[in-house]
């Protein structure tokens, strides 16, 4: 007899292993799927922090020179 043919038992728990390994995968697959999500969702609140903080960076210089610009003023007609 061929090496190669198994018997009905023998092809059964080859089957129950590969289900079982398949199942595996599956909960591998969907634990990878809720990872990259939640990822995707930490990198949208990032760059959306980050656009915040250069909005903050680049009107802070410009409301110190509005704050000195008025009180220079405010200074001019005191006089």
């Amino acid at each position: 007899m061929n090496e190669n043919w198994y018997d009905n038992k023998a092809l059964l728990e080859k089957i129950d292993t590969l289900d079982s390994k398949i199942d595996g995968l599956r909960t591998d697959l969907e634990s990878t799927r809720t990872l990259i999500r939640d990822y995707n969702n930490l990198r949208q609140k990032v760059e959306d922090t980050a656009g915040k903080v250069n909005m903050l960076m680049w009107l802070t210089p410009i409301a110190v020179a509005a704050v000195g610009v008025l009180v220079a003023f405010l200074n001019f007609i005191m006089r």
